[in-house]
């Protein structure tokens, strides 16, 4: 497996929970993980992520809900439709809902939810 140059690690309250999220909602894939650590490391369409339970190893202070304030992870995925639907099948709550968005230049589709800790997550999809 080749790593990315920057793989997010996301302390998260429950893995168990935020496996459910991920892999059976979301979709990413799950690579490896260690299951005593409560570690995962998971991909979805060349984007890479790691979660890990909450530990008192990577706080630099007290985590409250919403996890992550001031951050949003941008997730460009190849079928943004098909994520979009497999979505509200799951009927997963929407911090900003499908957009096209144009950034110097650059035209993109995509919405913005969070996961079970609060986490921000916009996929992305170039048109």
């Amino acid at each position: 497996m080749k790593f990315n140059t920057l793989i997010p690690e996301l302390s998260v309250s429950n893995i168990h929970a935020s496996k459910e999220f991920y892999l059976g909602v979301i979709g990413f894939q799950l690579e490896y993980e260690r299951e005593g650590d409560r570690f995962a490391f998971i991909s979805l369409d060349g984007a890479q992520m790691m979660i890990e339970e909450c530990n008192g190893h990577w706080e630099t202070g007290e985590l409250v809900h919403p996890y992550g304030r001031g951050i949003n992870f941008q997730i460009s995925v190849t079928n943004i439709e098909a994520l979009f639907s497999r979505i509200q099948k799951h009927n997963v709550p929407l911090f900003r809902d499908m957009m096209v968005n144009t950034y110097s230049g650059y035209t993109k589709r995509e919405f913005i939810l969070q996961d079970p800790d609060g986490y921000l997550l916009r996929f992305s999809e170039d048109c």
